[in-house]
């Protein structure tokens, strides 16, 4: 399985509609509208980088109100457990 963070900057006024269309899709685990160069960023997996490459072009890219993406592809991942458990 390989992950991508996805940075997406929507059309003014098209946050909403973007965010809702990328949580449509069966890849994407999470997506969060966020302040800063870009508004939103999705994590999204695909079966191989072949998979992962048409996700991205085919149908994120196609989303209307999407202006800009920046693809950013996870090497590898470690979880602080401890790290999760707020207020412990």
């Amino acid at each position: 399985m390989v992950k991508a963070y996805i940075l997406i900057k929507a059309a003014v006024g098209q946050e909403d509609a973007v965010l809702k269309d990328m949580l449509a899709l069966s890849v994407t685990e999470e997506a969060h509208k966020v302040f800063g160069p870009y508004d939103i960023v999705a994590e999204v997996r695909g079966r191989d980088m072949e998979t992962l490459v048409e996700i991205i072009t085919e149908k994120v890219r196609k989303i209307k109100g999407i202006e800009d993406t920046q693809s950013i592809l996870v090497i590898d991942s470690e979880i602080d457990m401890t790290a999760t458990s707020l207020g412990t």
